[in-house]
């Protein structure tokens, strides 16, 4: 699956990186608290997030895009030339999508015609995972980190207060732990890491518990069976500084804009800020944990589990998550499997009774690094970045032509409901019918999504069309799926269109809505 995300974007004049790392490292080295450098951070990440006035320009950086402009100055001049080259209405089948960042070698999920009997006996899944992503998430060692331990925060070197000698010692007790104050009062609640999540090119995630426990306990991967859920968190550590080819001040900003957006919104099955907390080194976001992975990993290894109530449930969620964070005017721009945790173990996903009528959320939908805000009406909401995964990219977005978020992302939801019910993505190259030659030509990823071509295989007959005797039960969700996997021009489904769905309104049955189940730190001032 290619990554078209782009680094963040540049500074606007009104977007300042705040006093993330130079005032912290300002601050009194004597005090026996934050003091008031603290009290600024979180007084100014606490105050709304300014509105950008349409007629200012980004500020420039030469340095940081001279070859992106090179870059894009010779595949204008190209596309010019091709414009004059063609009559105004040119044959869709004569596009040439132009190249995508981060282009990495595509993985092809299905190699023949879909049989039943023949997929029991396929050894290993159908969909792969990103060689990137699955290091991000924690699921294979990064070759220059595996055996790199867990994150310790650096020693502190300022004095503290009689009222404090006893947490300090608690520490030094605990080596490795990770302190986060939180709430008004500045309250130290302190964490011991358990195991990695995940790691990414801008931050690390490790799984910890707040739980006391005897200070000789060792936490390692099997700690996770005897530790009390409740107490479980994902820490999010992000260290000061350049990463991933942007600079120091780019990447605060985008920690800045994530962090006011996660404490903008609550939603049960939207990711959850329990907690911020930064120092001179690194910035600490106390996160929901989720321990039944994502769906991608639930979709490929377990798709057995994924009956037709359990994908009502998941996408109903997902549909009241998105229209939730539509209705705050910001845009996700990143669904997918990868960004959808589940919230129960995969093993006790087939002991629910009812998955319509259970009482908490399924799934969390994660990773608001890629959203922003747009303006409200009259303004225009249309944008013009390329961002997200190619997989879940609609056909305006592979055209560059300006979208409405909105409408990308109900795209981004057809696609992943089609790949919960057929165990394979939409665009991945078509099976060959059955005693004909492989679809040779035209047969990019970026073609078939500009055209819209996909087919029923699982649900399918041998041309592809929908086969009413295989698809018993899920008329409703094939409905959904072909409403939104179709061009904005041709009636795509928005979500206030596909919340109104019997199936999608059916989907959670529960007595005043969803409840995230208890966890010890929801006193905590996020």
């Amino acid at each position: 699956m290619t990554d078209i995300t782009p680094l963040p974007s540049p500074l606007m004049p009104e977007d300042s990186p705040g006093p993330w790392r130079r005032s912290l490292i300002a601050r009194p080295g004597s005090s026996g608290s934050l003091g008031s450098v603290k009290e600024e951070v979180l007084d100014y990440l606490s105050t709304p997030t300014r509105s950008s006035s349409g007629t200012r320009k980004k500020k420039t950086y030469p340095n940081l895009v001279s070859a992106a402009v090179e870059s894009s100055s010779s595949a204008n001049a190209q596309f010019r030339k091709n414009v004059s080259a063609h009559a105004r209405n040119r044959s869709l089948s004569e596009f040439a999508s132009e190249a995508l960042h981060n282009v990495r070698p595509r993985n092809t999920t299905i190699v023949g015609p879909y049989d039943p009997q023949l997929e029991a006996t396929r050894p290993g899944v159908h969909m792969q995972r990103e060689a990137y992503l699955a290091e991000q998430r924690g699921f294979v060692q990064p070759a220059a980190s595996a055996g790199a331990g867990l994150p310790t925060p650096p020693p502190s070197n300022r004095s503290v207060n009689e009222s404090e000698e006893e947490e300090v010692r608690d520490e030094e007790s605990h080596p490795g732990s990770l302190t986060v104050r939180v709430g008004p009062d500045m309250r130290k609640r302190r964490y011991r890491p358990v195991r990695r999540l995940g790691q990414g090119t801008f931050s690390k995630v490790v799984l910890a518990t707040s739980q006391s426990i005897p200070p000789n306990a060792v936490l390692d991967e099997g700690s996770e069976a005897w530790l009390d859920p409740k107490y479980l968190v994902a820490i999010k550590i992000v260290e000061h500084g350049p990463a991933g080819g942007a600079d120091e001040e780019r990447v605060e900003l985008g920690l800045k804009r994530e962090v006011e957006v996660l404490r903008s919104i609550s939603h049960p099955s939207l990711i959850h800020l329990k907690a911020f907390d930064c120092n001179e080194t690194e910035a600490l976001l106390v996160l929901n944990y989720c321990p039944g992975g994502d769906l991608f990993d639930l979709t490929s290894a377990h798709h057995d589990f994924l009956q037709q109530k359990v994908v009502q449930r998941i996408f109903s969620e997902l549909v009241g998550a998105v229209r939730y964070l539509h209705s705050k005017w910001i845009v996700h721009r990143d669904i997918k499997l990868e960004n959808t945790l589940l919230n129960v173990p995969v093993s006790a996903l087939p002991t629910i009774a009812d998955p319509l009528t259970y009482p908490h959320p399924l799934v969390t939908l994660t990773d608001l690094g890629l959203s922003r805000k747009i303006p409200e009406p009259p303004a225009s909401p249309l944008l013009t970045t390329r961002c997200g995964s190619e997989d879940y990219a609609a056909p305006e977005i592979m055209l560059s032509q300006p979208y409405d978020g909105r409408q990308t992302d109900a795209w981004a939801l057809g696609v992943l409901l089609y790949a919960l019910m057929e165990g394979r993505l939409p665009f991945d190259a078509p099976p060959p019918r059955p005693g004909a030659k492989p679809i040779r030509g035209r047969s990019r990823t970026g073609h078939r999504i500009a055209r819209c071509e996909w087919i029923w295989c699982r649900f399918g007959d041998d041309d592809g069309d929908w086969d009413a005797t295989r698809g018993a039960g899920w008329e409703e969700a094939r409905e959904c799926v072909e409403g939104l996997l179709r061009k904005v021009s041709r009636g795509r489904y928005s979500l206030d269109e596909l919340a109104e769905k019997k199936w999608v309104k059916e989907g959670i049955q529960t007595e005043g809505g969803l409840v995230r189940e208890p966890h010890a730190d929801e006193d905590m001032d996020g």
